[in-house]
């Protein structure tokens, strides 16, 4: 029975030696998560805010975004240089003997991809809607009418609440005459 207080190497995971923490993946994990809420919070004051922009508008969210992710990198990074790392996840749902669907997820790169590239000439509502219907079917939705219905419905509700609601640009394509 050991009495140490260290967790990390009582999880079997390298903690400290000669006083130095190992690099981790932990720490790894919070470099990115603080690199990328720096990004966010520097590229946040180039969003054009247009004069009819409410209170909340386009730059709230990616402030508080980028915000949270310095904070939660910090307050991280404090933990694994402590030595306080989380027990490992024993999967309760995750047949870890299983082989991960590589093609599931290389088809949901490409919808994204796709996503990407369809925003300008279709409009967001209708690239959104194909994003949102093809990762049902690929995870395995099966009533077509289902999918369709509420991947439109999801579409035209997000572009709605951004276009109208914080004042955010993002093009209607063929809806854009319909609706604004």
């Amino acid at each position: 029975m050991t009495t140490s207080t260290d967790h990390s190497s009582a999880l079997g995971r390298p903690g400290k030696r000669g006083g130095r923490a190992l690099v981790s993946g932990e720490l790894l994990l919070t470099a990115l998560l603080g690199g990328l809420g720096v990004y966010v919070l520097v590229e946040t004051p180039t969003i054009m805010v247009p004069p009819a922009a409410a209170v909340a508008g386009p730059r709230l969210f990616p402030y508080l975004i980028g915000g949270l992710l310095v904070g939660v990198a910090v307050l991280l990074t404090v933990q694994v240089l402590r030595g306080q790392a989380a027990p490992p996840e024993e999967g309760e749902d995750v047949d870890l003997s299983q082989r991960s669907d590589k093609r599931a997820v290389l088809l949901l790169v490409g919808l994204f991809a796709g996503h990407a590239v369809l925003i300008e000439p279709i409009g967001w509502p209708l690239a959104a809607a194909l994003l949102f219907a093809g990762t049902a079917v690929i995870l395995g939705a099966r009533r077509w009418w289902v999918i369709v219905v509420s991947a439109l419905a999801l579409a035209l509700a997000l572009w709605a609440v951004f276009v109208f609601g914080l004042g955010a640009y993002l093009p209607g394509g063929p809806l854009q005459g319909l609706l604004g």
